[in-house]
């Protein structure tokens, strides 16, 4: 390094900081440090072909422990090494890979879906677990305690559509809905906005819900042919995202909004159906 050779021919920290236009107490630390360089502690019990080798092994079957992979090492391959080194070295391998999604599908694709759900919203509460930090002797002290109330508190369940330049109608949803009260829903709401809003060729997107999928919505999807199918029947189930947001300002960047779930399509079609991050 140049400050330890500049110190070895006899310049003092001040003319080093200048030099290096830094301070003395940096000149100093470097300086200081302990050469780290050279390899310490005991030798490898392993070689770098013998860290790929335990790599490729479990890549080939993930289910394998840290046991049975050494037993399969040292069975096959004469090496022995502890179970320890084994889970750091595949952690370090899966660490460095990485993985790219959502090539192949571009952004004009999703800014022809329309999706769509229900939700419902409680009036007072949560239907989720709610977490409270109490000292042990305060169990039944009303400051530490959730309040509930009976049946809830009401509820209002809508049903809603949004893509990407926009949301669509939003409609509640007063009675158990059925199969008859969705396709009302579609044919007098979701049809005409999305002829309205929607650029040709438009999709509609909807999740697996049992009246969703019944022979009767699907034969008047069938009438109208307004509705593609996509790959992977849990594709929306597994895009559900970004609602706190909607909750809070059911109008703010649907051009966020699409580009979420655009990317999570993406994601379960590239993991043709099964299980994504998401």
């Amino acid at each position: 390094m140049a400050i330890i050779r500049g110190r070895q021919m006899g310049l003092d920290m001040p003319t080093l900081a200048k030099q290096f236009k830094t301070s003395k107490s940096v000149i100093w630390a470097t300086l200081n440090t302990p050469n780290r360089s050279k390899a310490t502690g005991r030798p490898l019990k392993t070689s770098s072909g013998d860290d790929r080798i335990t790599v490729r092994i479990s890549k080939k079957n993930p289910r394998l422990t840290s046991t049975n992979i050494n037993s399969e090492l040292k069975d096959q391959y004469g090496v022995q090494d502890s179970f320890l080194n084994i889970s750091q070295k595949i952690s370090v391998d899966m660490a460095s890979s990485s993985t790219e999604v959502g090539k192949g599908s571009s952004a004009l694709e999703w800014n022809k879906v329309l999706w769509s759900d229900e939700s419902k919203y409680l009036m007072i509460g949560t239907e989720g677990i709610i977490h409270v930090r109490r000292p042990v002797d305060k169990r039944y002290d009303p400051k530490y305690q959730v309040p509930t109330v009976k049946h809830g508190g009401g509820n209002v369940m809508v049903w809603g559509c949004f893509h990407a330049n926009g949301v669509g109608p939003l409609i509640r949803i007063t009675e158990i809905m059925n199969r008859y009260m969705y396709k009302d829903i579609l044919e007098k709401e979701m049809l005409p906005y999305g002829r309205f809003q929607m650029v040709r060729g438009w999709l509609f997107q909807q999740d697996n819900d049992p009246k969703h999928t019944s022979h009767f919505v699907k034969d008047w999807f069938a009438q109208r042919r307004t509705f593609k199918k996509q790959n992977g029947q849990k594709l929306y189930r597994e895009v559900r995202a970004t609602q706190g947001r909607m909750d809070q300002d059911p109008t703010s960047d649907p051009d966020e909004l699409d580009r979420v779930h655009a990317k999570r399509c993406e994601a379960v079609i590239k993991a043709k159906g099964m299980a994504t991050k998401y």
